[in-house]
């Protein structure tokens, strides 16, 4: 009874900590790649920066402020990751041993 109760606030646990994070996208069957690549043009605006969330309005008549503070709030910690692993790679990539410009 006991291991299953300590599986069950593991479990807890860890579903809480996606949950906080997960956030459900209406748009392109719920893929976020190419949400924060793409944007919704029909919603008339576009993706600046994917990794800072920023877009720009592409016409103030037509523009649905739902779609676009989505992507300002999933995209940044959707591709906060892979831009943390860039920086890692390009920086490693270089011998600091070699002095050479």
């Amino acid at each position: 009874m006991k291991k299953f109760l300590f599986i069950a606030v593991l479990f807890g646990f860890s579903s809480a900590a996606v949950a906080q994070y997960y956030e459900p996208i209406p748009y392109y069957g719920n893929n976020p790649f190419i949400f924060c690549t793409v944007g919704v043009p029909q919603d008339c605006w576009a993706p600046i920066s994917k990794e800072l969330g920023t877009f720009t309005v592409t016409n103030y008549y037509c523009f649905n402020a739902y779609s676009a503070l989505l992507f300002a709030r999933v995209c940044p910690k959707a591709f906060a990751l892979g831009a943390a692993k860039s920086v890692m790679a390009t920086s490693s990539s270089r011998d600091p041993a070699d002095a050479s410009p």
